[in-house]
């Protein structure tokens, strides 16, 4: 153990000695002739007893003043107050804003039939990607259409019992009025169906009752009592059998209309449950629209209409602009061969960053189809170690480096986690940054300013300035004879700046350049004193 002790002291004594020749080697040089990067010389206001800890003035050569920007030069500058940004740096990753992350997923289980987007292509929203093929939708498509057509044909019933209603009312009012048989007639046109042929013959029996019982009132004097009562009877009979007939005609038309009115209120349920469903499988608005569009373009009214090809008739230009157009029809999405053919749509503007599907596979309603990202803003994920958990908050300003290729930007802290990750030991703090550019790609690990207090302070100094010497923190301050170091208790400080709160007052020039040459300066020469006195 001693020999280890002895063969250690005397490896540093004689690193000691090597390095005590060097320097005063160097030294004797210096006094052989000038030297031209010599600027200053040192000077020892003070005794050997002293061991040089303080007093040290470094004084300017009268044949080499000081200059201003020759290498080894100095610089000045004068103390004064400022605001300090007090900073902490922290390790981050860029990463999607999961805000703006989409995982597609199908509805539906079905065949990929067609890619129309792959990995890195920009795409807009509602935008279609890819299509499937889903007998279960092509089901629901096929009892739409067949819902749309029932509705569309089977409204014809409902305008019948409608056109019915209105003729037979107008008829029963007119007969309030005792009209005459030649002007029921001219109502002959009007549709009531069964109803005109009921009211007309009960009318006309009252009227013909009705004549002979006044005729035989009339001829009481002469006609017998049996004559007369029997044209009383007829006409009490009549009366009561066209009454009878009004109302029973009053009631059915009313009827007839409701229950026209509530089996068309049906099918339009019907219908609307199976448009419904087609929502549930994951369809646009767009796409049931299309729908609508074919049945309308297959229902029987539209292939009996006459092709118009004429751009200039009047008839059709008013008839397309009360009705509007029907869409064509040749689109995948509504033609009869595709009726099976699902879309799936770009939820929102960005960027496929991930394809999980191929031509012809058969892919199930979980499967993770595609991934888009809107890459205009990005999360800035920073790991805040233990020792900064309470100095890092919402709301503070965040300058983020990523590379020397990408320019540093600015950001604000919007979230800072509530737990200590079990394996990192560092807490999440999120920065939203705008991205527009796109040079700030996730994945790539970059390093955070956080700014985490503001200080008024009264001496601010370059971090260059400060130096250390004999274990104390130091700055050269200029004299009339020169620099000297004096020392100082530091506070606060950043990446370029740290506060001075003693040894360095307002106003007074020190060293921002060429400290260290100073620094080493003084060093140089103690060693070179302490091996001429034999240390």
């Amino acid at each position: 153990m001693n020999y280890k002790k002895l063969l250690i002291i005397a490896v540093v004594l004689s690193v000691a000695i090597l390095a005590m020749v060097i320097t005063r080697g160097d030294s004797d040089h210096t006094h052989d002739g000038p030297n031209e990067d010599a600027q200053f010389e040192v000077r020892d206001e003070y005794t050997d007893e002293q061991e040089h800890e303080e007093g040290q003035v470094i004084e300017l050569s009268e044949e080499q003043p000081l200059p201003a920007t020759s290498r080894g030069g100095i610089e000045l500058a004068t103390a004064g107050d400022g605001k300090l940004e007090v900073s902490v740096s922290l390790p981050g990753e860029i990463t999607f804003n999961a805000n703006k992350l989409a995982h597609i997923v199908p509805t539906i289980p079905g065949i990929v039939r067609q890619v129309v987007k792959d990995v890195g292509d920009t795409v807009i929203a509602g935008e279609v990607i890819s299509w499937l093929e889903s007998i279960e939708l092509g089901e629901a498509k096929v009892q739409y259409l067949a819902k749309h057509s029932e509705v569309s044909c089977c409204s014809i019933e409902l305008v019948r019992a409608q056109e019915v209603y209105d003729n037979t009312l107008k008829l029963l009012e007119m007969l309030k009025g005792s009209p005459s048989l030649e002007t029921l007639r001219k109502m002959n046109g009007s549709a009531m169906g069964m109803n005109r042929s009921l009211l007309v013959s009960a009318y006309a029996e009252f009227t013909f009752a009705k004549e002979a019982y006044l005729r035989e009132e009339n001829l009481s004097e002469i006609s017998s009592k049996e004559d007369f009562l029997k044209a009383e009877s007829a006409f009490k009979k009549a009366d009561a059998q066209y009454v009878a007939t009004r109302d029973s005609v009053n009631f059915e038309i009313h009827r007839n209309l409701l229950e026209a009115r509530r089996a068309q209120h049906i099918r339009e349920i019907e219908l609307k449950a199976a448009e419904r469903l087609l929502y549930i499988l994951g369809l646009a608005a767009e796409d049931v629209n299309d729908l609508a569009a074919l049945s309308k373009s297959q229902s029987p009214q539209a292939k009996e209409e006459e092709e118009c090809n004429d751009p200039n008739c009047a008839e059709c230009a008013a008839k397309s602009g009360a009705t509007g157009q029907v869409p064509s029809v040749t689109d995948p999405r509504i033609t009869n061969e595709k009726l099976a053919w699902y879309p799936i749509r770009a939820p929102f503007d960005g960027t496929i960053i991930q394809k999980n599907i191929t031509l012809g596979k058969m892919v199930k309603d979980d499967a993770d189809v595609f991934v888009v990202a809107d890459l205009n803003t990005v999360w800035i994920d920073l790991h805040v170690y233990p020792k900064d958990i309470v100095k890092v908050k919402k709301g503070q300003k965040v300058i983020i480096s990523a590379g020397q290729m990408i320019p540093d930007a600015e950001g604000v802290i919007s979230y800072v986690g509530p737990v200590v990750g079990a394996e990192s030991r560092t807490a999440l703090a999120r920065v939203v940054l705008p991205n527009s550019t796109g040079v700030f790609r996730p994945g790539l690990f970059v390093t955070a300013e956080v700014t985490i207090d503001n200080v008024e302070a009264d001496v601010i100094v370059g971090k260059d300035a400060v130096q250390t010497l004999d274990g104390k923190k130091c700055v050269f301050i200029k004299d009339v004879h020169g620099f000297e170091p004096s020392f100082v208790n530091l506070g606060q400080s950043n990446n370029g700046f740290i506060q001075v709160t003693s040894g360095l007052d307002p106003g007074q020039q020190y060293v921002t350049k060429g400290a260290f040459e100073l620094k080493a300066k003084i060093i140089t020469s103690t060693l070179d004193s302490h091996a001429g006195h034999g240390h």
